[in-house]
């Protein structure tokens, strides 16, 4: 190690045998390669739920009343409470996407699907079959990304749309940029675990198939990431204090986990960019169902029709953003834990016969109550994970010794509510864009005031935007999203 060590470049990597690179977490010895007096930077998660809350009322996700939490969670938020992040979370309920044949400002068309979670990701009326503004994720970027290598990390659990009769394309995104020229370009969502991976901490970003081909072999020949950059780590670690030895140490021993879990994917054969339309083998993708065929969910266990062990994708992609967050390599991510109107198969998840979108439809129980214990059972499914990347956060320490969920600000938005569907007429239906609830966590600009986090009713007609706009002035994010303005009152000091 020379002199150059603690130049801003080596402040993040360590470089190692065929120029593999392992980045670092924020380290006390690396301070005076940051701008004297810079503040921490803020960081945005935006994470998607792609079903709606139910027909039957939302009393199983929604508690009755607005407050602080009360002693007993609802059956949809126990994981909150189960990683001890409660207080830092809020559920902001009694949310509305306008609906017209003639989309009104921030509105859908009234067919809901493939057109809820388009104004929800921009704020911008719905009129075609894309996302048709710029999303949360990037214009939190403009804002908070700097020099970071990845402005916006865009990933997705669920790889296949699974459904026979449908593509899926748009209920696959919820990331939307604008390009050199100023146009509107999608952002397809990364689904290869091991791509991700290898993108964030090895520089492995294969431009075409036979290179990603190439890379595949030479992984499977290439020793831990960590071994590779061992004997520059050890020089290193011999130069610093103990409190950066114990963060170096809790470093390398996250990255261990992760690459223990990455030993049950396999990489896929073609790039990420490519990954839409045949999305590899890490795990193996599961076939595509057929709801109206009388599918036997029972008998399709993991990796069988319609799950593709999304369990463990989730889980790792959470490690990832968690770690990107920690090494700086990116401030802002987009998750989409499931498709917008999920034909993801429950039966391995959570024992249930059926697709998530049928369970919405009341697929699983035989009256109301059953129903709606099924449907938040899914729904806490979704929480489980977002509540681990807030909880893993609020448990890693940013440069200064305090959390670093006190400089985040975490979503969790579900596709839709119950209610009203102006397509049907039916005025209890899944298919709607009222009472839509979201999830947003985070200590970032002194969300929650001095609240412990709790259950905040929105007044008739706030737009879920609201949520995502109050998220990104928490994170110093000046603009507004699309047509909507709105903040949610209460969450900011």
């Amino acid at each position: 190690m020379t002199g150059g060590l603690r130049s801003r470049s080596r402040r993040r990597f360590l470089r190692g045998l065929g120029g593999t690179a392992m980045a670092l977490p924020f380290l006390e010895y690396f301070a005076p390669a940051r701008a004297f007096g810079a503040p921490k930077p803020f960081r945005y998660a935006f994470m998607f739920a792609g079903f709606s809350i139910g027909a039957y009322g939302n009393d199983r996700i929604a508690p009755a009343v607005a407050g602080p939490w009360g002693p007993t969670p609802t059956r949809a938020l126990q994981p909150l409470f189960d990683a001890g992040v409660a207080d830092a979370v809020s559920l902001v309920s009694n949310l509305t996407i306008p609906t017209g044949v003639d989309p009104p400002a921030a509105g859908r068309v009234t067919s809901f699907h493939s057109s809820s979670h388009q104004v929800l990701a921009t704020g911008q009326r719905y009129t075609g079959s894309e996302l048709p503004g710029v999303s949360s994720d990037w214009l939190a970027a403009a804002t908070l990304a700097g020099d970071t290598p990845q402005p916006v990390l865009t990933y997705r659990a669920q790889p296949s749309f699974y459904r026979v009769d449908s593509s899926g394309f748009s209920d696959g995104i919820i990331s939307a940029r604008r390009n050199g020229s100023g146009e509107l370009e999608q952002v397809v969502p990364v689904t290869s675990p091991r791509l991700a991976f290898e993108s964030l901490f090895s520089g492995f970003v294969p431009p075409d198939p036979a290179e990603a081909l190439a890379a595949k072999r030479l992984l499977a020949m290439r020793k831990s990431v960590v071994d590779l950059v061992a004997d520059d780590a050890s020089a290193l670690q011999a130069r610093l204090g103990k409190a950066d030895q114990v963060r170096m140490q809790r470093h390398f021993d996250e990255l261990r986990a992760l690459e223990s879990r990455l030993n049950e994917l396999e990489l896929p054969d073609a790039p990420a960019c490519m990954m839409f339309d045949h999305p590899g083998d890490d795990p193996p993708i599961g076939d595509a169902i057929d709801p109206s065929g009388g599918e036997d969910y029972n008998a399709h266990y993991m990796n069988a029709n319609g799950y593709s062990n999304e369990e463990l994708r989730a889980t790792v992609m959470t490690d990832l953003i968690h770690m990107a967050f920690v090494c700086d390599i990116s401030r802002v991510a987009s998750f989409m834990l499931t498709y917008a109107q999920c034909f993801m198969n429950m039966y391995t998840l959570l024992d249930m016969p059926s697709d998530l979108h049928e369970v919405t439809h009341g697929s699983i129980g035989d009256n109301e109550d059953q129903m709606q214990d099924a449907l938040a059972d899914c729904a806490a499914w979704h929480v489980k994970h977002y509540a681990r990347l807030v909880q893993k956060l609020r448990d890693t320490e940013d440069l200064d010794g305090t959390s670093m969920l006190d400089q985040t600000a975490l979503v969790l938005a579900f596709e839709g509510g119950w209610g009203y569907d102006p397509e049907s007429g039916n005025f209890l239906s899944p298919h709607s864009t009222e009472n839509m609830v979201m999830l947003i966590g985070g200590r970032a600009g002194g969300l929650h005031g001095t609240t412990a986090g709790g259950h905040v009713i929105a007044p008739d007609g706030k737009h879920p935007t609201a949520v995502l706009n109050t998220a990104l002035r928490a994170c110093g994010v000046q603009e507004t999203l699309g047509e909507v303005v709105d903040l949610v009152d209460g969450l900011l000091p």
